[in-house]
């Protein structure tokens, strides 16, 4: 047998990372410190007094001036509006904190390798994260909006700072490959940016929800909208507005071409308590569609992602889900690759008892049964016969996982075990289907 060396995930992510930076548009790519502020001037305001205070050196009012072709530094219309070089500004650092995580999410700043990430972690400007399989991360950033990025993905984080000038906030992210989910905290500033940009495109986001996706085999990029207005420009074409419900492609050729998001798929199965061991969903077709997805989320907005399935299947399953309160979200994709609009459903996981079937011992008939799930629990046996209203044994406040009869007569019996769990969760109970049995003469 021949043994193959298998690199790392952290060094394949690193070659990843780099092959998507080559192939990026250094046009629309790469975050520019030539971008500018727009400063409406006030009563009092001179060019020597804004550099003082909000420019990194006293001296930076010459190039303002020379910029806006101001004639008299210290003589400035007011309501006049000003062009101020971002690199010329003071600002305060913002961050991006790890607010939740699951798998292989790595994180990279300063030209260190890739490292897992940590709770409570905080990046700042030329960080990198990145997802693997069966992976997820979100990021809080520091204005309450958060950033998800699904399986196989990777962002650079450009801009996150807070200019004193305006009290605005600038926030320049880079989604290199896979997708990311962006619920931006709407603005307070007219003068507040957060800009999201992939190899062949930049959305200018307006307070919002949206997707975007970015596929470095065939650079191609998607944008979907769910709430709020974002702005979509290329290299060689015009900010095109975005309306909620839509969703634009963007090909090589950088053309956009929008199209309506397909309908939240409806729950035909699923919804409530699923308590067997594997968790099952089964949704009805949406017209259109060429596959679906799955996320579960331990919080309704998904920031905390437990699982993600993606097929061309309307049904779901899922095995191993420990026990806890989740949200369901499922999307509808269309040949374009566009996902659609969300559904979402809550559902709690508690694992039920299973029985085992009756067996003859040797001090009479055995009835077994196996406690599931998180807690403490207690079992209530119940017995009667086919036809009969009334219990012939109902015993409560069991522990064990079994119970002996020998006083039965023959005939067709029905028996169930309910079992009441304690956990984080509350107290629940819950009871296993009618099992038959039979004692023959």
């Amino acid at each position: 047998m021949t043994l193959r060396y298998a690199p790392p995930f952290w060094l394949i992510l690193l070659a990843l990372m780099g092959a998507a930076v080559a192939m990026a548009d250094p046009v629309r790519a790469e975050v520019r410190d030539d971008d500018t502020v727009i400063y409406t001037v006030r009563k009092g305001d001179t060019l020597i007094q804004l550099a003082r205070d909000y420019m990194l050196r006293e001296t930076d009012w010459k190039e303002v001036q020379r910029l806006n072709r101001v004639a008299d530094p210290y003589k400035l219309a007011i309501a006049r509006r000003l062009a101020l070089p971002i690199r010329l500004l003071k600002s305060r650092a913002a961050s991006a904190t790890v607010a939740a995580y699951r798998g292989q999410a790595l994180a990279m700043s300063g030209g260190t390798p890739p490292r897992p990430v940590a709770m409570g972690q905080t990046l700042g400007e030329g960080a990198r994260v990145s997802t693997g399989p069966a992976s997820s991360l979100s990021l809080a950033l520091t204005d309450g909006s958060v950033i998800t990025l699904p399986s196989n993905s990777s962002l650079r984080i450009g801009r996150l700072r807070r200019f004193l000038i305006t009290d605005s906030i600038d926030y320049d992210l880079m989604l290199e490959s896979g997708s990311v989910r962006s619920r931006v905290t709407p603005f307070r500033n007219p003068d507040d940016r957060f800009r999201l940009r992939n190899p062949i495109a930049v959305s200018a986001v307006r307070g919002t929800d949206f997707r975007t996706h970015f596929d470095t085999t065939s650079d191609t990029a998607r944008s979907e909208l769910l709430e709020g207005g974002i702005g979509l420009s290329t290299a060689t074409q015009s900010e095109s507005a975005l309306r909620p419900a839509f969703g634009a492609v963007i090909g090589r050729g950088n053309a956009i071409a929008i199209e309506p998001l397909l309908p939240a798929p409806q729950v035909a199965e699923g919804a409530g308590a699923q308590r067997l061991p594997i968790v099952a969903f089964t949704i009805a077709p949406v017209p259109g569609a060429v596959g679906y997805k799955l996320q579960i989320g331990r919080d309704s907005s998904f920031v905390d992602v437990a699982e993600e399935i993606t097929g061309t299947q309307t049904a779901f399953l899922l095995p191993g889900l420990p026990d806890g309160d989740y949200f369901a979200r499922f999307t509808a994709i269309a040949s374009s690759g566009l996902e659609g609009l969300p559904g979402t459903i809550a559902f709690r996981r508690r694992l039920a008892t299973a029985t085992e079937g009756a067996v003859a011992g040797p001090n009479g008939y055995v009835f077994r049964w196996v406690g599931s799930g998180e807690g403490t629990q207690h079992y209530r046996f119940q017995l009667r016969r086919e036809g009969a209203n009334e219990f012939l044994v109902d015993e409560a406040a069991l522990t064990g996982s079994s119970i002996i009869l020998s006083t039965l007569t023959p005939g067709r019996y029905l028996w169930r075990v309910g079992t009441t769990t304690h956990s984080a969760w509350g107290t629940e109970t819950d009871w296993t289907a009618f099992e038959s049995f039979s004692l023959d003469e």
